[in-house]
């Protein structure tokens, strides 16, 4: 027996030479379809991640450039398992996951391949039946009939990979999926298989940052090939793809974003993907049922609710039990300036406990409330709760306190003041090392919203810049919704 490892097969070697042995089982189970008699797909995935067809791409490869106002595409995709990982969800429904996608996604991808992935052709159709977004068979195909058997169940397009086709098989396999209407996704992971792809005449490449060799992830392989790519071609942006702040960094060398592990792999998935898609950002000082569902459907992964008598925004136990029922998809936040008893507000659907108590004098006396806080919750069994302290960046030592507090909490909300000014402090004035941890709060409206992304916090709270003005008569002081949709679509639209 050799232990020499090079001999080893790598991980795509193995997923390969088993789909390959899968071929007779597929022949079979379609044997009674006539792939001349198969209906060509009417959507197409080139179009739906912006490819038009005249043959040009919206803007939205430009590298460090504040040109480009188009959002970035998702592919969102559906999954199990994989090699890297093993299995992801035991309680796994595509059907129920695809039309979670359907509220964020360009399109959908489908993983096919049984061994590494769990994959089923059961699951592809379950998918096409259950959206109305173009559907991507995710798959190691080498052989014509994983074309028929894809279209056959309900695939608009198919994946095609460099790395394991030579350029006749891959002209084979393309040209019977255009006869079949279906749209060819071809993954490339180096300069010689972009050279490749472009010869053999592709326009949607795929990235894969991961070697499936030996499952290692390159992050920076989109930015490397993305000169390489037809400025007509769509890119898309695969694997290691787990935070809108990575989706950011990237979204000026790519189009779109194929993302599965990160998406199934979550409890909420409807959270996973709106925290994907938009970061974390909070809608605080909701008042009304409609303003939460608002909130959530525009983007938000947070809503808060104010319990303090003195604020215009003030909410009752009862009122905020109706705002979480009525929209129990988002992760709410009580919001106090209370030192104590902190648990009477800790409604079921409550997330997290937002400290917005004045300064305590010094850094003794924060962790001295912090450490209370804690004790209460842990005593209450209420552990789970997170919390955010706030911290007036327009006190002098507001800055120094937001460094100091980092470790000592899960976020820190830097706001102007006591809160609800409406009234932004100078931004200049956030400590760098914070901004991981930090939710910019404090005068945020559409307007400068552009300004206060660009400081690279890791969240936004939203609240009086996206209410009504005092002119709307019976509306004035309620959540927006249009300012909310137009926040949301600035927030989605930005990148680095």
């Amino acid at each position: 027996m050799h232990n020499n490892a090079a001999s080893m097969p790598t991980v795509l070697e193995e997923i390969v030479h088993a789909r390959r042995s899968h071929l007779q089982e597929i022949r079979a189970r379609i044997a009674h379809v006539d792939p001349l008699r198969l209906p060509r797909s009417t959507k197409s995935l080139f179009q739906a991640l912006g490819g038009s067809v005249s043959g040009g791409v919206a803007p939205r490869r430009q590298a460090h450039s504040d040109t480009s106002t188009r959002a970035p595409h998702f592919i969102m995709e559906c999954k199990s398992a994989s090699p890297s990982l093993g299995d992801i969800r035991a309680d796994y429904s595509p059907g129920d996951i695809a039309r979670i996608y359907s509220r964020y996604a360009s399109a959908i991808s489908v993983l096919c391949e049984p061994d590494k992935f769990n994959g089923d052709y059961d699951h592809l159709a379950t998918v096409a039946a259950s959206t109305h977004l173009p559907v991507l068979c995710k798959d190691f195909i080498i052989d014509p009939v994983q074309v028929h058997a894809a279209r056959y169940f309900g695939a608009d397009a198919i994946l095609l990979m460099l790395s394991v086709l030579d350029d006749a098989t891959y002209i084979s396999l393309s040209h019977e999926a255009e006869r079949l209407g279906l749209d060819v996704l071809t993954e490339v992971i180096n300069e010689e298989e972009v050279k490749r792809a472009i010869r053999l005449g592709a326009k949607i490449f795929g990235v894969n940052h991961r070697n499936l060799h030996d499952l290692s992830i390159d992050l920076s392989r989109s930015s490397q090939l993305e000169a390489l790519v037809p400025a007509t071609a769509i890119l898309v942006s695969e694997s290691g793809i787990q935070t809108n702040e990575t989706v950011r960094q990237l979204a000026g060398h790519s189009d779109a974003f194929l993302v599965g592990s990160q998406l199934t792999g979550c409890i909420d998935v409807d959270s996973a993907a709106r925290s994907l898609v938009f970061g974390t950002n909070k809608v605080c000082g909701l008042t009304t049922a409609s303003g939460a569902q608002t909130a959530r459907a525009v983007g938000a992964t947070h809503g808060g609710l104010i319990f303090e008598e003195s604020s215009p925004r003030n909410v009752s136990r009862e009122t905020a039990q109706k705002i979480i029922a009525a929209e129990p998809h988002l992760h709410y936040v009580a919001v106090s300036r209370r030192t104590q008893d902190w648990t009477e507000i800790l409604l079921p659907g409550i997330k997290t406990l937002q400290i917005h108590t004045p300064y305590q004098g010094s850094i003794a006396g924060e962790r001295e409330l912090l450490n209370k806080a804690r004790a209460e919750l842990r005593k209450a069994g209420r552990e789970d709760i997170a919390i955010w302290r706030a911290v007036s960046m327009t006190a002098p030592e507001g800055p120094d306190i937001a460094v100091a507090l980092m470790d000592d909490v899960d976020m820190i909300l830097l706001d102007t003041g006591a809160g609800g000014t409406g009234t932004p402090f100078p931004w200049e004035k956030i400590p760098q090392g914070v901004t991981p941890k930090a939710i910019l709060a404090g005068g945020l409206n559409p307007d400068n919203l552009p300004e206060a992304l660009v400081r690279g916090c890791a969240g936004l709270d939203l609240n009086s810049g996206v209410e009504y003005p005092a002119t709307a008569g019976i509306w004035a002081g309620l959540k927006d919704s249009g300012a909310l949709r137009q926040a949301f679509s600035t927030i989605r639209e930005f990148h680095y």
